[in-house]
């Protein structure tokens, strides 16, 4: 998705941020903005009021909020929503006249007019990190400016560790195509930025603890690397008391905020240089680059709700399911070399401390001469103006980007829906953690990790894999399902909108006879993918059932992780809350493929389930 012109803020980052917050309260529908609202011909006073020469040939019209009447300039869509914003402005009309306003604090002060004071609270909150995620924008463009000669031929870097880490700095410099803010990194400053961000391709050393070794569990023995307490400039004595456990030097400068367990020492020298991933809180041993570190650190993305420390039970789950996805790509003939899993056996935490926990990820030799990129990368634009995905086009699939999509495309549907319908797994692969693996000589493959936040229905599970108890219990509650209905919303929200359409949009961004093909290509590789599970006699019903139902769920990310406080959503998980308000793609005719967008419903059709 493109953003459009924006010229009414001076501060074009600001401007951007802020269309983007009134394009997902649309998507979201935000207090019934959308299905208490409708399109309507704009009065002549408000028109003049928007003050360009060409004003907006559509407009929706809100009038049940307590700030008067809204008119937001739209287009019509079909994918996600059926109403999106071209603009950072709106024109409001109330006692005191027309008046055009624009600008993510005002909105989001209109749209929490009237609101309970805790909400408005989060709102006021909200429209900080709004502003965070504009000054992150601005220097995330300075930073591409001044590394894209070095990412012109980023296919090419020597080796495919340094590849690996080179794509997802190409991929950091793309927003979340969801979550408006998502360029914010709430706790970070300008100086954090650059020395820890993938965006400035820093390195830097870690700090360490020496924790009692009562106190300290550690799933398996730790990496040969791992340093001696000798080696951080503690006595050799301590060597039978104490363990070395890693911090990342944000967390480090902010210890005395916690508790740490008695008789703990802080080591007084750093130890390990290392890189930051595409996810920050991991990063990649300069001289162990096929195990990299996940820790945790004080910083919030995706919402004010999401600080990114490490819960402990995450340890065991993301090893569970590493075990039973192995085992399933190696026991399922139609699965067997479509994916390969990290080990993520080895861990630590203190107790049920968030603040004191890290896992190792260590990457299979197998990978040697693949490249690997996350989905994150694909519509991230290369210094000649075109996707990464064009690029990996060029080099593996001879230019063809049609062809390159279909591999995708195939990919993604075969192995998620396999793994959801026979298997009763389905994975929360977001575009950060789905990575593919490409090869001149091999069609690509899939890389799991970091599969902690799943759901599966044990009952199916049990029935293909009748030992999988053997691997043990899952810690969180939550992962456990009783039907597919989570399942399906699973499969919906992330891997067919945030890695298959949010792609597919970027790709073809501008680009109509493009954007047609490539939606029939996605409509027939899940039908493919289903006709091959029901003629082998599996139950296929549940994802009919997604596909043909007219409207599909939508991940309501910024009600949930920062609008609304878990009590007024009554989400149990934040990064799992849903509407039912996306068009279905799989219900559109040769017409839609050929551009036309429907209309969108008007206030006299039923609303969503926003908050």
């Amino acid at each position: 998705m493109i953003a459009p012109s924006i010229v009414r803020d001076a501060d074009a980052d600001r401007a951007y941020v802020a269309w983007r917050i009134i394009d997902c309260c649309l998507r979201e529908d935000v207090r019934g903005i959308v299905g208490r609202g409708g399109e309507a011909a704009a009065p002549a006073d408000v028109v003049r009021a928007w003050g360009e020469s060409e004003p907006p040939q559509l407009w929706w019209r809100v009038d049940h909020l307590p700030v008067g009447v809204l008119w937001l300039p739209i287009r019509r869509s079909d994918a996600m929503q059926n109403v999106s914003a071209i603009s950072d402005g709106w024109v409001r009309q109330s006692v005191d006249g027309v008046v055009p306003e624009h600008g993510a604090d005002a909105w989001l002060e209109l749209i929490g007019r009237g609101m309970d004071e805790e909400t408005v609270l989060l709102h006021r909150a909200y429209a900080e990190e709004a502003a965070c995620a504009a000054q992150h924008r601005a220097l995330a463009r300075t930073a591409y400016e001044h590394n894209a000669p070095a990412l012109a031929n980023v296919l090419d870097s020597e080796g495919w560790t340094e590849r690996a880490l080179r794509i997802d700095q190409v991929a950091s410099y793309r927003d979340h195509p969801f979550y408006p803010t998502a360029r914010a990194k709430s706790g970070f400053d300008e100086a954090a930025l650059r020395a820890y961000a993938p965006e400035f391709d820093p390195s830097f050393e870690l700090r360490w603890l020496a924790v009692p070794k009562q106190a300290l569990t550690q799933t398996t023995p730790p990496p040969a690397f791992w340093p001696r307490l000798r080696e951080l400039g503690l006595a050799e004595s301590f060597e039978t008391t104490h363990s070395a456990m890693p911090v990342h030097p944000l967390t480090w400068s902010r210890l005395d905020e916690f508790p740490l367990p008695p008789d703990t020492l802080r080591a007084p020298l750093a130890y390990l240089r290392v890189r930051p991933t595409l996810s920050v809180r991991t990063v990649m041993p300069v001289d162990h680059p096929r195990q990299h570190i996940k820790l945790p650190l004080l910083m919030r993305t995706l919402g004010a709700l999401n600080l990114r420390l490490i819960k402990p039970s995450t340890l065991y789950d993301g090893h569970w399911f590493q075990r039973v996805l192995s085992e399933i790509g190696a026991t399922d003939p139609a699965l067997r070399g479509r994916f390969l899993h990290v080990d993520e056996a080895h861990g630590g935490h203190v107790d049920e401390a968030k603040h004191l926990a890290y896992l190792v990820r260590e990457y299979p030799q197998s990978l040697e001469g693949g490249t690997l990129v996350p989905v994150a990368a694909l519509c991230s634009a290369m210094p000649d103006g075109r996707p990464f995905a064009q690029h990996l086009a060029d080099r593996f699939h001879d230019g063809d980007l049609l062809a390159w999509w279909q591999d995708y495309a195939k990919l993604l549907c075969e192995v998620h829906l396999r793994l959801w319908l026979s298997y009763g797994v389905a994975l929360e692969s977001n575009q950060q953690n789905a990575v593919l693996i490409y090869r001149a000589d091999a069609p690509p493959r899939l890389l799991m990790k970091d599969n902690d936040s799943a759901r599966v229905l044990r009952s199916r599970l049990r029935f293909r894999l009748s030992d999988v108890d053997r691997h043990g219990p899952l810690r969180d509650e939550r992962i456990a399902v009783g039907d597919d209905d989570a399942l399906a919303r699973m499969f919906c929200t992330i891997t067919l909108q945030l890695c298959l359409v949010a792609v597919l949009e970027g790709v073809a961004a501008g680009d109509a006879p493009l954007r047609g093909a490539m939606y029939r290509t996605l409509r027939e590789a899940l039908s493919s993918a289903l006709q091959g599970l029901q003629a082998e006699g599996i139950d296929t019903a549940p994802a009919w059932a997604l596909l043909r139902a007219p409207r599909l769920p939508v991940k309501y990310l910024l009600c949930a992780g920062s609008l609304y406080s878990k009590k007024a959503t009554g989400a149990a998980d934040i990064n799992k809350f849903y509407g039912d308000s996306g068009p279905n793609f799989m219900l559109a005719t040769a017409e839609d493929d050929d551009g036309v967008v429907p209309a969108p419903r008007t206030a006299s059709e039923p609303a969503s389930e926003a908050a």
